[in-house]
Order: structure tokens, then sequence, then C-alpha cells
């Protein structure tokens, strides 16, 4: 009798995360878990994805690539076109990789499309709108105009935009949206993710996030900011990349093309740091899988924080 379907195939690989505003300390709560558990870790944030851009996303330190491997940085250049299907898609090939060397997969960032998209298996090409996406493009409409959109959504999906009336604003948003989403040819329907999930929020008072955030924007300039912002500009990304939208780097090409001064920089870039924090957290609050840690005013690592999410991960996954 020929065996059963499915009866040999492998169970499902167990998967955690953690999730959370910018500079609530994921990167350091993470580092804990996996020297604790035997994780490696798959980067869940849309900005280090790219090459050539480490000190204003923040990107894992080399020390910490040597304890931890790290999975998902540095897959693209600024210029290129990355989805979030093509993320999925790629968070799905390593995670059961990883699993077959022993390790446990934990996903770290605050790029909550990308987590939500890998766990509840987006239809990209039947999802109508993503409203995260919709006020990033907005927010950007706003501040730059029209034309770096157009240009965006010309290289994203020229088809569409040969097709779309490039002078209407709406209608380069709807497009833009959909090619942010889910690329030029959607992927095929996905599936919810298989596997047992341990997704753990790290969540600080107001006053203290706020405080973290203009700490790290004055950090990230004193730290060489302004010198990677001007490599990229003579390689030849202009401010008007997608990926030099993002906070710190607009500011950054602004200062050094003396429109800004240094602290009108740093106080602008702490500022939409703030507001893009406050949409992280409204977007992990509304999934009620997350289960959420309180790390107050100190460190992400603090023993006793470590403590209780190394128990949750493993009541969670085992």
């Amino acid at each position: 009798m020929a065996p059963a379907a499915g009866r040999n195939a492998p169970p499902p690989v167990p998967l955690a995360a953690v999730v959370g505003p910018t500079a609530s300390g994921k990167t350091a709560l993470a580092m804990a878990l996996a020297g604790r558990l035997g994780m490696e870790i798959v980067v869940a944030d849309s900005r280090q994805v790219y090459r050539g851009m480490d000190i204003g996303t923040a990107k894992p330190t080399a020390a910490d690539r040597a304890a931890v491997p790290h999975h998902l940085i540095d897959l693209v250049d600024p210029d290129q076109p990355f989805t979030v299907a093509q993320w999925v898609d790629a968070a799905r090939t390593v995670i059961p990789q990883i699993a077959a060397r022993g390790a446990l997969p934990l996903v770290v960032g605050g790029t909550g499309l990308y987590l939500t998209a890998l766990v509840d298996g987006y239809d990209f090409a039947r999802q109508p709108w993503v409203p995260d996406v919709r006020r990033a493009l907005a927010a950007e409409l706003e501040a730059s105009g029209l034309a770096p959109l157009v240009q965006r959504l010309a290289r994203l999906d020229p088809a569409t935009a040969g097709r779309t009336d490039l002078r209407n604003p709406r209608r380069v948003l709807r497009a833009l949206e959909r090619a942010e989403v889910a690329g030029p040819a959607p992927p095929p329907a996905g599936s919810p993710y298989p596997g047992r999930l341990a997704l753990l929020g790290l969540a600080r008072p107001r006053e203290v996030l706020y405080g973290r955030i203009d700490a790290r924007a004055a950090h990230l300039f004193a730290s060489g900011l302004l010198d990677e912002v001007r490599a990229l500009l003579d390689a030849g990304y202009g401010p008007g990349l997608a990926p030099m939208t993002g906070h710190g780097y607009r500011e950054a090409a602004r200062h050094l093309a003396g429109e800004w001064s240094l602290d009108e920089a740093i106080a602008t870039t702490a500022r939409r740091t703030r507001q893009y924090a406050k949409r992280q957290l409204s977007w992990f609050r509304r999934d009620p899988r997350i289960v959420w840690l309180v790390a107050g005013d100190g460190p992400a690592d603090d023993p006793r924080l470590v403590d209780g999410a190394v128990d949750l991960v493993r009541r969670m996954t085992g």
C-alpha cells in the first residue's frame, strides 16, 4: 500500500520574531536571544536590503554578524527595485535552510508589512491596498512633489507607467502603491506561515522612545552618515531615489547641498523618525498575536527582560 500523502513530510519550522519601533532596542534583544537559543537572524527591514546604506539604516555591525548569522541584508543596489513579495520569497527560502542547520529562525525588524506578509501569506495579486504604503507615498508626494514618484513608477513597472495618466497624482499613487507591494508581475497566491509562531514586541514609554530616537539621530550624523551619503551621491544615486528619501538620508543630502544647517538636518531626521515610529506602533499593535515586552528606560538586553523573552519563545515554539 502506498504511504499516505505527506506522512514523511518534515514538520513546519517554528518561527520567532522581535518587532517594534525604530530605536526601541530590537537588535540588542535579538542578539541576546540568539545567543541563548541558538538562532540565526532574518532581517525584516526595507532599508537594510540596500548595499552601501549602512550607517543611516543602522545595519548590524561586523561584530554582530560574526557572532550571529544575519540574512536578507545587502540584497540590491539603491537604484534597483525591491518589493515586499521579493522579500517574502527570500525569507521563505532561507528559513528552512536555517532550520536544516539546527538553528531557530528569528525575524527582526521594524518593517511591519514584511512580517505580516510572511506570516499571513498575502495574496499580492489581489491585495487591493495597503494603508501603510499609501500613507508613506502620500507623505513623499507632499514632501517632494510628483516627479520623483513618476520616475520610481517608471523604474518599478514601465508597462503600468505607460498606460497611467502621469499628471494625475491619485492615479500615480495608486499605480505605485501596487508596484511597491507586488512588483510588476504579481507572485502566486501565498499561504499563511505553517509553523508555530512566537511574535514578541519591544515597547517603551513614549517619552523614553522619543529620547532614544533623538539620540539616535544625533549619533547617525556623528558616526559618518554625511560621508556615507556623499559617497552614494558621488556613485550616482540621486536624492530622488526611494532609498535616499529614508530618515537621515534626505536630510543629509540637503545639508550637503547647502540647503540646511547640520542642526536642522539632525532635528528633521529625529522628527521624521518619531512620526515613523508612531506608524510602526500602530501597525504592530493591531496584531493580537504579538506579546509585548515593556523595556522601560533600561537596556533591551537586561537579563530579566531576556529571561522573559527566552521563556516565551520556548513555550510558543516548542
